[in-house]
């Protein structure tokens, strides 16, 4: 037993060195073949599945995705970026035009409009495999292949008809690149002109690797060297020059984006040291989605430094956007959180997996690093691991039209709860169901300085008429914008609920004065919100 405890601990030191081409035959051979190997494949291959899976499930879209989705189906390749898109949504050109070029070659269904998200997605795991084949010992590789595989955030941006997963893809090909990189940075150069058109991502990936590039070059070479490599690598800031003078520009513009972000923004220079923090800890939750952040924020950065000493010049190379993104946050510039982040969590994988000792003759660092990494990364996989035979679902809009367009009775009127007037509108056209109007709380300086439910109630001929409220993404902002339930208790001050239509995260209530009374109306109101009922057709005489 030792002498093969012995043996297997040398095949997994030879393989923390690289040298695993031809094991030695026998048992911890055979583990070492299928764990540095197969396994890599074999987790690849699932979360090729798990995307998939998702991808041809075609969900219905969501707010933020019909808001986009508008622009795209109805606008040709110039007008999606000679002007602004509708509901304050943005996306880089080159995401914009290619999905524009799907939903030409596939129709305008939800798969064409997500298929670039999902080559992305796929695309960016790949790359993810690739970069850690550089950063970590074979032996680890595979573990950063399946936390990145099991990250819900990678997973549903994979299968949403935004640009973050190629953001991901983006900034892991350029990392590659300049790893590639000695003294020729020009293929670098010539991506970077590419892909600040693909990616806002791009900017700090290329930002970081040239700055790390040109004092490489200068410590290596001299000034001469620096100046050289510099020069080559302006290209991409002049690429940027024209893409900000003809689109970026308007993201500055964007009250709404601005006020949207402006909580992952310090409030001033002394709040700096406190919102480091804040920033830590909210990219721990998300999108890197890690439990325990005290732990998780620790392992990351003891990963952080074992690379820094084994890896030094790829791992500065591969974490030198990082830097960059914070001062742009810092200064208020770009916000670092959430989803437009999301290219961080590979490289949050490759620290996790660096935690890990590369040695089976270590076991208690071993199994205390495993139970570390497992407790801070479980959430990821009890979310993520149903998704394998399952399919997310966010709402389905679109099933309780389809079913309310068959239950509608003539002269039954259909209002819509605003958050789901964009998704409903994108979807009139394919199951032929139109609206009359949009039904939506207000500010009480909208409706006079004071709340009169009753008034907006008779307008919108609640009292007198047969009336389907249609709601689907609930805002998150309830304390401010009230809740459905809000919404129906004031409703009902007037008429009652005949029936309910309801799928996943959608329904449409039925709301009929002459129906008995079926439920209690006792709501606590929200003494901030007014009901106003928004009509696009004339009220009866």
């Amino acid at each position: 037993m030792a002498v093969e405890a012995a043996e297997a601990a040398a095949l997994w030191d030879e393989a923390r060195r690289g040298k695993h081409a031809r094991p030695p035959s026998g048992a911890p051979a055979l583990l070492l073949t299928l764990w540095v190997r197969w396994l890599p494949v074999l987790l690849l291959l699932l979360g090729a599945e798990m995307r998939l899976r998702q991808w041809w499930a075609a969900r219905t879209l969501w707010l933020d995705e019909a808001l986009i989705a508008r622009s795209l189906v109805s606008r040709d390749y110039v007008g999606l970026v000679a002007e602004p898109l509708q509901g304050d949504q943005a996306g880089p050109v080159l995401w914009l035009w290619s999905t524009r070029l799907s939903l030409d070659l596939l129709g305008e269904g939800e798969r064409a409009l997500r298929v670039v998200s999902l080559a992305a997605g796929l695309a960016a795991l790949v790359l993810t495999w690739r970069l850690a084949r550089h950063l970590l010992p074979p032996v680890l590789v595979p573990v950063a292949v399946g936390l990145t595989v099991l990250s819900p955030s990678l997973l549903y941006f994979s299968n949403e008809v935004k640009p973050y997963a190629l953001d991901v893809a983006v900034v892991l090909g350029l990392l590659l690149l300049a790893l590639r990189t000695r003294s020729d940075v020009r293929p670098l150069a010539a991506a970077g002109v590419v892909a600040v058109w693909a990616s806002y991502a791009s900017v700090f990936a290329l930002a970081g690797l040239s700055l790390v590039l040109v004092l490489a070059a200068l410590r290596r070479e001299g000034l001469r060297a620096a100046v050289r490599t510099a020069s080559w690598l302006t290209g991409w800031l002049a690429s940027l020059a024209v893409s900000y003078a003809l689109v970026l520009h308007r993201l500055r513009e964007s009250e709404i984006l601005s006020t949207f972000w402006a909580d992952t923004f310090p409030d001033d220079a002394g709040d700096l040291p406190t919102w480091l923090l804040r920033r830590a800890t909210g990219l721990i939750r998300d999108p890197l989605e890690l439990a325990v952040w005290p732990l998780a924020l620790a392992l990351l950065a003891y990963g952080l430094l074992r690379l820094l000493r084994t890896r030094p010049r790829a791992t500065v190379l591969a974490m030198s956007p990082v830097p960059l993104a914070l001062v742009a946050a810092a200064i208020s510039a770009y916000p670092f959180a959430g989803r437009l982040a999301l290219w961080l969590v590979p490289l949050g994988a490759i620290a996790l997996a660096a935690v890990l000792p590369d040695r089976t003759d270590r076991g208690r660092p071993l199994l205390l690093g495993a139970v570390a990494v497992a407790v801070v990364a479980a959430p990821m996989a009890t979310r993520s691991l149903p998704q394998v035979v399952d399919v997310y679902e966010r709402n389905e809009l679109r099933a309780v039209m389809e079913r309310l367009k068959d239950a509608r009775e003539p002269g039954d009127l259909v209002l819509v709860d605003i958050p789901a007037k964009a998704p409903y509108d994108f979807y009139t056209a394919r199951t032929g169901l139109g609206r009359d109007g949009v039904v939506l709380f207000a500010t009480e300086e909208e409706v006079g300085g004071r709340c009169n439910d009753e008034a907006a109630l008779l307008t919108g001929r609640f009292a007198t008429q047969r009336i389907w409220v249609v709601f689907a993404h609930q805002l998150q902002d309830t304390a401010r914008l009230g809740t459905r339930e809000d919404m129906l208790a004031r409703i009902q001050d007037v008429t009652n609920i005949a029936a309910t239509i309801e799928e996943t995260g959608a329904k449409a209530v039925l709301l009929d004065p002459s129906a008995p009374e079926t439920s209690d109306t006792t709501e606590p109101r929200n003494p901030d919100r007014c009901l106003a009922v928004v009509r696009t057709v004339p009220p009866t005489a």
